[in-house]
């Protein structure tokens, strides 16, 4: 059962464990979602370049502290969050509940990711579907994918993150070469301006707190 699940209840086996290039991948993957483009945008939008850049440095920073150590943890032990929870003090209620919250988070973002690829495809194919209908397809598609484990999503990862990286550098590149570099460091910004907060709660790394489940 342990490798049916992906070694959700147990260790991973010493076989079983993955290079960490191909994990680095996935979770690559994973935190550049479409979200995180309009948290940039938000925060560019209601911030200067420079306390955008802040906000962002230190926000990742603190996140990727705990991490790092959790990480670390989880690769020397093979196992995933929800067991180093359970063995590192708050025990088999505590760990349910840890459990709990990042489900509920989970939820949430899964949600939001849907609402927004459907609110996308519907700008880029009006009138086929409504969006409920794309929210619900795109939902039953990655539902799909995650029906594989581990193995469905690092190959989805192999195939769209190198397809992605390609469309944000054309992007990026298409989008500079319209405005003065100079004046995007530092014009003001063009919204309604933001508090500056060192640590934003939707940082980037936010959405990747926890090792794999199939640490190397």
């Amino acid at each position: 059962m342990a490798h049916a699940d992906d070694f959700a209840l147990s260790r991973v086996a010493p076989a079983a464990q993955r290079h960490w290039f191909g994990i680095a991948v996935q979770r690559f993957g994973q935190v550049s979602a479409l979200s995180q483009f309009l948290l940039g945008a938000t925060l560019g939008y209601g911030m200067t370049f420079s306390n955008a850049v802040l906000a962002f440095l230190f926000g990742s920073l603190i996140l990727e502290v705990i991490m790092c150590i959790v990480g670390i943890v989880g690769q020397r032990e093979g196992l995933n969050t929800a067991l180093l929870a359970r063995w590192t003090g708050f025990g088999e209620v505590g760990a349910s509940l840890v459990g709990l919250a990042i489900g509920i988070s989970l939820i949430g973002w899964f949600g939001i990711q849907s609402a927004i690829s459907a609110e996308s495809l519907d700008s880029l194919l009006p009138g086929v579907m409504p969006i409920w209908a794309w929210c619900l397809l795109f939902g039953l598609a990655v539902t799909a994918i995650v029906a594989f484990g581990f193995g469905g999503m690092q190959w989805l990862a192999n195939v769209t993150v190198p397809l992605f990286l390609v469309l944000v550098g054309w992007s990026i590149i298409t989008e500079l070469s319209r405005h003065s570099i100079g004046d995007l460091l530092t014009s003001p910004p063009p919204g309604e301006p933001l508090p500056y907060l060192p640590a934003p709660p939707s940082s980037p790394v936010g959405s990747s707190s926890g090792p794999s489940s199939r640490p190397t």
